[in-house]
């Protein structure tokens, strides 16, 4: 009895370390949500000298792009029971472009922007979605990304679901790294 309690003592602070290693591993400018999802990244900055709104829109406008993308799967490919070939559906699908900005609010120097981004990693790619909230507050400037969502551009024999909400738990490093490529151009280019 003894050693079934040590043994689940000892499971319990495993899981415990675990689950406390793994929320230290997100850098602090990411908020996760109830579900693992990444609910928010800010890459909001100080500046140390007065800054223009309009410089804003434009370094938005001129680095944040949502393109039209094709979104594919082979899923309901099969053999032929008869002569052995394989038959393979090229299922294709549409996520229209986006018009760049949503809203500009000139007067309260804010602003919300449509953006992807596209990785390739061996023969797999993704894109990522996301709203860019940008703006100037008291000396500082607002950067914030919400609603992200990732689609894989094909996944093969498995059905194409589209955009789905960004989740934290696979290959959250290289997605992460691909939005901060984002954030640091619009960054650069605001601060020149």
């Amino acid at each position: 009895m003894r050693r079934l309690v040590s043994s689940v003592a000892v499971g319990c602070l495993m899981a415990c370390a675990t689950s406390a290693l793994a929320k230290d591993d997100f850098p602090a400018n990411v908020t996760i949500a109830k579900d693992k999802t990444i609910e928010t990244i800010d890459w909001s900055f100080p500046i140390e000298r007065p800054l223009e709104f309009s410089r804003i829109k434009r370094c938005v406008a001129t680095n944040i792009h949502d393109d039209e993308v094709q979104l594919r799967d082979s899923a309901g490919s099969w053999v032929g029971p008869a002569t052995g070939h394989y038959y393979q559906r090229d299922n294709r699908g549409t996520a229209q472009a986006r018009e760049t900005f949503a809203l500009v609010d000139d007067k309260s120097q804010f602003l919300i922007a449509h953006g992807q981004t596209d990785k390739t990693s061996g023969l797999s790619g993704w894109i990522i979605r996301f709203d860019l909230e940008a703006g100037l507050e008291q000396g500082r400037v607002i950067l914030t990304m919400r609603n992200l969502k990732l689609a894989a551009s094909s996944s093969g024999s498995l059905a194409n679901d589209g955009f789905q909400p960004l989740g934290s738990w696979y290959r959250f490093k290289s997605n992460y790294a691909a939005l901060d490529a984002v954030a640091s151009t619009v960054k650069s280019c605001i601060v020149q």
